[in-house]
Order: C-alpha cells, then structure tokens, then sequence
C-alpha cells in the first residue's frame, strides 16, 4: 500500500478508495494488501486517460472560434 501511495504520489486514502471500489484489484493477507505491478500500471492508465478527455460545451458561443 505504501509503496503504492509513494509511487502515484497520491493519498493512503485514495488508494484504499480505488481498492475498495473495485478500481484497483488487490489481495490482502492479514492486515496487508497487495497489489500487482501491471495491475497499479494500468490503474493509472486509466486514471490519466479519464482527466485528459476533452469536454464539450464549456466555450462561450462568441468565443468558439478562438478555441480551434
């Protein structure tokens, strides 16, 4: 988890969200949780490919053409 946390540069409770919710794929033996290289890799991927989608209808009409 901590190494986890120190590599996305992210918040303890972010990872654990991303856990719990499914996001990220983990297995816990004890109180220790695990998760796979590949699996944080492309958690990630994801992650950056949601925030970078570009979202329409946030120009003002009048200034569209300036944003081309």
């Amino acid at each position: 988890m901590e190494q986890i946390r120190k590599l996305q540069r992210m918040r303890r409770e972010t990872v654990i969200d991303a856990m719990l919710t499914g996001e990220l794929p983990f297995e816990q033996r004890g109180r220790i949780r695990y998760a796979r290289l590949s699996d944080v890799v492309a958690w990630e991927q994801r992650r950056v490919e949601r925030e970078t989608k570009p979202v329409s209808g946030l120009v003002h009409p009048d200034l569209a053409d300036l944003a081309r």
